[in-house]
């Protein structure tokens, strides 16, 4: 059943695309280039937990691998695999808050960038783990997590399910 929030899922999902592919490239800083994806599937994963979705994860990352010229499948893997753990942990803590959100797309990006420097380690990237994880990963991560951060509050607006909107709108009253 096409919803709405299932619409606005799907038409983020391009946005992320569109600013990743036309815009990070050229907003990088310091030899770190922001993932727009990476921010955008764990901002969706703790906005809708129980949606636990594989597709949307999976299709960025292919064509993340594809415009970025890496390991064909490394980070549909990486976004899969984590968004799904993620959604299952975030489901699990029962608890709701705006902390735990944030905590766990930290733990999700961060967790995401470390197990795509694996990949790229597999593949062939040439510079000692210090290195990578040093002038890679930290940056990456801090990066792709303000964009999270940002994109959360997005994300949860136009994106959660109307009866979780419903509830919340209910604990105030």
């Amino acid at each position: 059943m096409i919803t709405a929030e299932r619409i606005a899922v799907v038409v983020g999902a391009v946005i992320a695309l569109v600013l990743q592919l036309a815009v990070a490239p050229y907003i990088g800083l310091f030899g770190a280039v922001p993932s727009f994806l990476i921010a955008y599937v764990m901002a969706v994963t703790v906005v809708r937990p129980q949606s636990r979705g594989a597709v949307m994860p999976f299709l960025l990352g292919i064509v993340f691998d594809f415009a970025s010229g890496g390991t064909i499948g490394a980070m549909a893997f990486c976004l899969t695999a984590v968004s799904a753990i993620i959604s299952r942990l975030f489901s699990r803590v029962d608890n709701d808050s705006k902390f735990m959100a944030f905590a766990l797309m930290a733990v999700g990006v961060l967790f995401t960038e470390f197990l795509y420097g694996v990949f790229l380690f597999a593949g062939g990237y040439s510079a000692s783990v210090f290195e990578a994880l040093v002038f890679r990963v930290a940056p990456c991560f801090l990066y792709d997590f303000v964009l999270a951060a940002i994109m959360y509050p997005l994300v949860a607006r136009f994106a959660k399910p109307a009866g979780a909107v419903r509830a919340e709108l209910t604990q105030l009253r």
